[in-house]
């Protein structure tokens, strides 16, 4: 595979995920807010360029045991900024991208049943289950590992590491997304 050196100021490259994809939940607004509605979730396909014109990040992550964990500070963080994300029109994003492709042998169900947890905690956030791996080998990303890439509502790369992030990482990514939700 040949790694794509990801770098502020360029462009995420473009992948659509078409095997599985980004879980589409019944949902409903209540007190301006999306809550579920059932726990039904459904699959659809999924392209990056989709979600252009919004501030996103990207949590791509590998289908590993406690791999979750990682970056559960940077998560944290996320939620403590209460960023404006949880309508389905907001401004923000959290996409979490997991890639099935790299479940060890045995885990892959326990992996998708995770996600689908999760997305009932959070049934504002975006979690696409990526079957073949096809967001890791477009953005060259390290496999068996987590990646956190915030982008701007062009697409462009305003902060990008690969593995765990430092508290000092943490403030400075967040304090990245306030700025690009100002503009």
């Amino acid at each position: 595979m040949k790694r794509a050196m990801l770098t502020t100021g360029q462009k995420l490259p473009e992948v659509a995920v078409t095997d599985r994809g980004v879980m589409v939940p019944a949902t409903r607004i209540e007190a301006r807010r999306m809550v579920l509605d059932g726990k039904d979730i459904a699959y659809r396909p999924w392209k990056l360029s989709a979600t252009h014109g919004r501030v996103r990040t990207l949590y791509h992550l590998a289908a590993r045991l406690g791999l979750e964990e990682v970056n559960k500070p940077y998560i944290d963080a996320l939620i403590a900024a209460k960023l404006p994300e949880l309508l389905p029109d907001a401004p923000y994003k959290t996409i979490t991208v997991v890639n099935i492709a790299d479940a060890l042998w045995g885990t892959r169900a326990l992996a998708l049943g995770r996600m689908e947890r999760n997305q009932h905690d959070f049934p504002y956030a975006l979690f696409v289950a990526d079957e073949k791996g096809l967001a890791r080998e477009a953005w060259g990303l390290q496999p068996g590992q987590t990646a956190v890439i915030i982008l701007d509502r062009n697409g462009v790369i305003r902060f990008f590491k690969e593995g765990k992030l430092t508290p000092a990482e943490i403030r400075q990514a967040v304090a990245i997304l306030r700025e690009e939700l100002k503009a």
